[in-house]
């Protein structure tokens, strides 16, 4: 009866999660994150629901308990467990407001720190050198046909010049569908973290790109299938391949870094800013909630200067 009662819980937890518009993967990973908290818990002769009536301290003595685990013995990063108490947190809100409990302690959660990495990206020279050495990944592939491998020669520089010149999340890319794409205004019509929508602009060498792939893209998937990114078995791409597509042709081509579909994002960003553009615009077209995340790129620019600073000897 108990299991039920907990089951119960976490899935009045979840179902509040999809209400607050969030995205398919971070619920299932504040979930996920819940049901492990939940496993620490029961551990500790409780369960979610005795939990939330204890008193504010003892439950957060729990919690620091909980850290003090992931932190130890799990060897978890500040990073890792800030993200479960994220989750956390998420869930003692989701209870006060519910009525499941008397006291929101959801804010009395302390965050641990994080050093502040500055984002990486690429040089505009490494990254036609990625570009330019695409097909390497189906070459050696002898099971595909002339057919298959021009598709996947041209859809996979297209993935790539896309997330640079649009700056783009992989998982916005993947859902992208071709009735969004305006070519004559060059834009297209996004949908990014908790579902909102934006536009983002794209160049006319991308445009070609785009035009390129499409004209094998007909030849290749039914017209039913609106999703511009598509895969071998003619479904929609996967931010999974994608990932597999770098990590393979990061290896082949820079063994000394590795690009990610999160750099190029990055790269767009540096790449704008020392260019001339301003820190709102590339915040509209980043699709960030906050200024303040944009805003790190400015120290990337900042270090870009230092970097070619030219007058120390004179």
């Amino acid at each position: 009866m108990l299991m039920n009662v907990k089951i119960d819980v976490i899935e009045d937890f979840k179902y509040y999660l999809i209400s607050k518009g969030l995205s398919t993967r971070t619920i299932k990973e504040y979930v996920l994150d819940i049901l492990k908290f939940n496993k620490f818990i029961e551990n500790q002769n409780l369960d979610l629901n005795s939990l939330l009536k204890l008193p504010e301290d003892n439950i957060l003595k729990i919690i620091q308990k909980y850290i003090s685990i992931l932190k130890l013995e799990k060897e978890q990063s500040n990073r890792g467990i800030n993200r479960k108490l994220s989750a956390i947190k998420k869930f003692f809100l989701f209870a006060f407001k519910g009525k499941l409990t008397n006291s929101n302690i959801s804010n009395l959660i302390e965050m641990l720190k994080t050093p502040k990495s500055l984002p990486k990206a690429i040089n505009i020279t490494d990254l036609k050198q990625f570009i330019s050495n695409v097909d390497l990944i189906t070459d050696g592939n002898k099971k595909l046909s002339t057919f298959k491998k021009n598709f996947l020669k041209i859809r996979n520089k297209l993935i790539i010049n896309f997330l640079f010149f649009t700056g783009v999340r992989i998982s916005e890319l993947v859902n992208i569908k071709i009735n969004e794409i305006d070519f004559e205004n060059n834009t297209i019509k996004v949908l990014g973290k908790g579902n909102k929508e934006r536009i983002v602009i794209f160049s006319k060498e991308l445009k070609n790109l785009i035009n390129e792939y499409l004209d094998i893209r007909k030849d290749f998937v039914d017209k039913n299938n609106n999703y511009l990114f598509i895969s071998l078995r003619k479904k929609k791409i996967t931010s999974r391949m994608i990932q597999i597509l770098f990590k393979k042709l990061s290896k082949l081509v820079l063994k000394s870094f590795s690009i990610t579909p999160h750099v190029l994002r990055h790269t767009f960003a540096t790449v704008m800013l020392n260019n001339g553009a301003d820190i709102v615009t590339i915040k509209e077209l980043l699709g960030h909630s906050s200024l303040s995340t944009t805003q790190i790129y400015t120290k990337v620019s900042i270090e870009h200067l230092k970097e070619n600073y030219k007058l120390d000897n004179v």
